[in-house]
């Protein structure tokens, strides 16, 4: 039987991920969460946490769209202040070797 081991991320490379995939999306597209944890391959729950996070920090903004006749949905944006950390997570990254 093959050993599976798993490889844990951290906190930062997430979030990194998370802004990236943002990025990808446009400041002016935004994307919807289950997409994000998806392409980030994270569950609901470990998700929420981080997207939670940073919409306190002011690097993520959520807005409601109408879905369909009746529902609504939330799109994540990434605004200015994202984008900057996008930045400088990338620099310590390379820098630290991650």
């Amino acid at each position: 039987m093959p050993s599976s081991t798993k490889k844990y991320r951290s906190a930062l490379i997430i979030i990194q991920s998370i802004l990236e995939q943002l990025i990808k999306a446009g400041m002016e597209e935004g994307i919807v969460k289950s997409t994000i944890y998806k392409s980030v391959g994270l569950k609901t729950m470990i998700g929420d946490k981080y997207l939670e996070q940073l919409i306190t920090a002011g690097y993520v903004s959520v807005k409601e769209e109408k879905w369909g006749k009746e529902r609504t949905r939330q799109k994540i944006y990434i605004n200015k202040r994202g984008l900057h950390r996008f930045q400088w997570f990338m620099k310590l990254s390379s820098e630290l070797d991650i």
